[in-house]
């Protein structure tokens, strides 16, 4: 009987799941400069294109004060707007992007950038397809894995669908 392997976003999913269980609220778009509460990041834009939205990952994420290292996952989380407010639409079951990061950013030594949990290649964007007509935001969550801290942020940006 050959043993299933867990894909990395699995073994994640699951050790944040308290995290995500208790709930977040959403944070305002400002860029963080890390404010002794969250290290330095900026999360991505997000655009509109036929029937589909693309969020991209964050611009760049920095690990916790007093580590040399970290690794940080991503999760984008489709919002739409529903004549009053904006309400969840879609969330991913799997993180799709990590990355290796520093106190300065990406490591540029061990696979820069962001990377696709799920085929460990570059990840530029995610996309949410086959949407209707309407506006559309992006809730940004990202965990550090070192300290177990999950961050959610909108984008700086939203769109519409025709």
């Amino acid at each position: 009987m050959a043993k299933k392997k867990l894909s990395i976003a699995t073994k994640l999913l699951a050790s944040a799941s308290i995290f995500l269980a208790i709930g977040f609220t959403p944070e305002p778009a400002e860029a963080h400069n890390g404010e002794g509460n969250w290290p330095s990041h900026a999360v991505g834009s997000m655009s509109c294109a036929g029937k589909m939205v693309k969020a991209a990952p964050p611009r760049y994420v920095t690990a916790w004060k007093g580590r040399e290292m970290d690794t940080v996952f991503w999760k984008p989380v489709l919002y739409r707007y529903n004549g009053s407010k904006y309400e969840q639409y879609k969330s991913l079951a799997d993180w799709p992007g990590y990355a290796y990061v520093t106190l300065y950013g990406f490591n540029p030594d061990t696979k820069p950038g962001w990377r696709n949990t799920s085929n460990d290649g570059k990840l530029n964007f995610t996309s949410f397809k086959s949407l209707p007509a309407g506006s559309y935001k992006i809730l940004n969550q990202i965990h550090w894995v070192s300290s177990g801290s999950t961050h959610t942020e909108w984008s700086p940006n939203s769109c519409s669908i025709k």
